[in-house]
């Protein structure tokens, strides 16, 4: 059965964790590889559609779509899965921008087949997401629905913490995947609007690179899961511990957390 559709919701409760740097690079980093991609931007101020609209085209399909969030829960589910519809019909990839708040329904992550959230080592940080994570356990537990798979990204990092601790000393209540860290740089904050983090020969540009690569990775995992759930004799498996391992994959479908954390530095 071939899958071609995977849909992203890259999102955080805060500004200031490079949460759409993140979700206007990887659909540029996507569209290099000849992927069908869109971009909905559904926050208010649309730094990751400007970013797609004022850099170099690259053949994003780009929406600047503000979620109504001062109607009720589902007025701003209903058009959040609208607008998400309408861009499976002719992209490959769909990416979404969300700041996330309580007016924001929960079931409006079942939508999606991975979520990124964004997040810097500080404790601050940490707690917070644990906490975001911890709300919406019920999503990434779901014995009635797919959940989506969750992806942690370290943003904003120094190349003095990667062989930090942090997240060794933070606890997250739900089976997460850890990516490659995305490195702190002036290049990344000269490259705003005006070029893509994919293309920086610095080692941020390479740290990005390893942080699509893991997406891409992300993207294999779920088409095993939905492969191995169209086949009702198999089921996946998940692990308290934080890890997310897929019954009888292959190799080329392990964890992304055994192979990209922090220059296999950082353990549990």
């Amino acid at each position: 059965m071939a899958i071609d559709k995977f849909k992203i919701l890259v999102t955080s409760q805060k500004g200031g964790v490079g949460k759409s740097t993140v979700a206007a690079n990887l659909a540029a980093y996507y569209a290099a590889k000849q992927q069908s991609v869109t971009l909905i931007d559904f926050d208010l101020h649309g730094s990751s559609s400007n970013w797609l609209k004022r850099a170099p085209a690259i053949g994003v399909t780009i929406q600047h779509i503000p979620l109504p969030l001062n109607s009720s829960n589902n007025s701003s589910l209903m058009e959040a899965r609208t607008h998400i519809r309408r861009a499976s019909t002719s992209s490959q990839i769909i990416i979404a921008d969300l700041t996330w708040s309580d007016a924001i329904a929960g079931e409006l992550l079942f939508q999606f087949d991975l979520i990124i959230i964004p997040t810097s080592t500080s404790e601050i940080e940490l707690a917070a997401t644990a906490s975001f994570i911890a709300r919406h356990s019920w999503v990434f537990n779901s014995r009635t629905h797919v959940p989506p798979n969750l992806l942690i990204t370290p943003t904003r990092i120094r190349t003095d913490q990667l062989h930090g601790h942090a997240f060794t000393q933070q606890r997250f209540p739900v089976p997460f995947l850890l990516s490659p860290a995305i490195l702190e740089s002036q290049s990344a904050r000269e490259a705003y609007e005006c070029a893509y983090l994919k293309d920086l020969p610095d080692p941020c540009g390479q740290s990005f690179r390893e942080f699509g690569n893991a997406v891409i990775r992300c993207q294999a995992i779920h088409q095993t899961q939905i492969l191995k759930l169209s086949d009702q004799s198999s089921q996946y498996t998940r692990h308290p511990a934080g890890s997310f391992s897929i019954r009888g994959s292959s190799n080329n479908y392990q964890n992304v957390l055994h192979n990209y954390r922090f220059h296999k530095k950082i353990t549990y």
